[in-house]
């Protein structure tokens, strides 16, 4: 089978930073669709779990709430394009699970350009429970004398028949539930799709275009692919469908959609990642490498404890999917099993039985552990370790311990990152404990008042 390369242009929108040690279940999600010759349609799809929050009971009712703030902000001239905060509201019947989600969907008209997205979420009465997704987002005209392909959006159905013409998920005769989670389970394994072709125009009017639909694995294998013609249109056509992945294992794969000109033997690629939970199937054609490896790895006799440490060393260096992923986990062997896949995935030489990446990595928590821990917080929960996890050794490092009317503060540069970034750090309780007072890395935390806060009165 062919494997498929491509540039994702269905970006996933991914928590980048999670402050504190629990944080709000909310899940954030994009697809952006033509709209006119300079700017697209981008919808927002959101997803609020209850668990965790605090609810009051109303009415025989549980009543929970959470802020969310939305900015979106021009990268070129750092203009703020939105700027919204509103209360999601959600009641449950005292008989409802409080696993029941509220999901949301928002959409705006956005020009083109390079934007960045901050979205935060809290609960209204325990603002500490929140989550923090930070990330750009580029928005492109869809050619209009090149036929293309919208974002794809992921759902957990699609109604043809008897939609709901006043649901807020209504939209082309059909109703798209999205899922803002990017993730199916055992429970529902049904994927659903939704996307939009346009310009479907050929040079030659009696061609049709050839449509691939492509599953693959985290491996690069193609493990379903199905094709159909489409035929040329002046309209945008609406592409729908599902795939049942009760027969795969847990793991990440990639959905493609491939619209190609059968003369020029050019294409259109649009794919998403996604996640699926299916602990009860194990992928056949590798059952003894998995369960071997497992079984025979340091993996086989971690604890629940050890495996939660350890993914907490190491989430600065996973994605955001890979976070929410392994939050989901109630088993043991679940979470074996994603560490196991976790660090054989960033292992470049598969062929060795040591992984270069891991141990270079976890000396890199030892060392953080030795040198930047405080007051018996272990150094890798601390803003020097995390940085030095995340980006690796500065390339300069000043330390200023005996400032005039200053506190300590450490200032690291890195040349190699965006063209060079600095962080500053401060000792503000006198005890060692070194934070983060200002970076000029991008999606870092900034201050550029940051000495205001490491002068000491006279």
């Amino acid at each position: 089978m062919k494997k498929y390369s491509f540039v994702y242009l269905a970006i996933i929108i991914f928590p980048i930073m999670i402050l504190g040690q629990k944080n709000i279940n909310f899940d954030l999600d994009y697809a952006r669709f033509y709209y006119d010759s300079t700017s697209s349609y981008l919808e927002f799809y959101y997803e609020l779990n209850p668990q965790g929050m605090q609810a009051s009971e109303i009415d025989k009712e549980y009543a929970i709430e959470a802020i969310v703030n939305l900015e979106m902000k021009n990268l070129k001239d750092q203009t703020l394009f939105i700027n919204k905060k509103w209360k999601l509201q959600h009641r449950l019947s005292l008989t409802d699970s409080l696993q029941k989600s509220l999901i949301g969907v928002l959409g705006f008209v956005v020009p083109q350009g390079k934007y960045s997205i901050s979205i935060h979420a809290n609960d209204s009465k325990n603002p500490n429970f929140k989550k923090i997704i930070q990330d750009t987002i580029e928005i492109k005209s869809f050619d209009q004398g090149k036929y293309s392909i919208s974002d794809i959006q992921l759902a957990t159905s699609i109604k043809q028949e008897n939609a709901d013409t006043k649901s807020i998920f209504y939209k082309n005769t059909l109703e798209v539930t999205p899922n803002p989670s990017i993730l199916f389970t055992n429970l529902s394994p049904v994927f659903f799709y939704y996307s939009e072709l346009y310009n479907l125009n050929l040079k030659d009017s009696g061609a049709e275009f050839n449509l691939q639909k492509i599953l693959q694995n985290s491996a690069g294998k193609i493990i379903y692919i199905n094709s159909k013609t489409v035929k040329q249109s002046k309209n945008s056509v609406v592409e729908i469908g599902h795939i049942n992945l009760s027969k795969y294992p847990t793991g990440s794969y990639d959905f493609i959609l491939n619209l190609s000109d059968p003369i020029s033997k050019q294409s259109f690629v649009s794919a998403k990642r996604f996640y699926l939970y299916n602990p009860k199937v194990v992928d056949s054609s590798s059952v003894s490498e998995i369960k071997a490896g497992v079984s025979g790895s340091e993996f086989g006799i971690y604890t629940e404890e050890e495996c939660d440490k350890m993914f907490r060393e190491i989430k600065y260096i996973a994605t955001g999917a890979e976070i929410d992923l392994y939050g989901k986990f109630k088993t043991l062997s679940a979470k074996r099993e994603f560490l196991f896949e976790f660090w054989a995935q960033r292992n470049k030489d598969a062929s060795s039985q040591k992984n270069k990446y891991k141990e270079d990595y976890m000396k890199r928590v030892e060392y953080a552990n030795t040198n930047y821990g405080s007051n018996k917080r272990e150094g890798y929960l601390t803003d020097r370790g995390r940085v030095y996890l995340k980006y690796g050794q500065p390339d300069q490092k000043d330390l200023y311990s005996n400032e005039a009317q200053l506190k300590p503060y450490e200032v690291w540069f890195y040349n190699q990152i965006e063209g060079g970034v600095y962080f500053y750090f401060g000792d503000l309780s006198g005890f060692g404990n070194f934070v983060l007072l200002n970076s000029t890395k991008k999606d870092e935390y900034r201050d550029d008042n940051w000495m205001d806060r490491i002068s000491i009165d006279k």
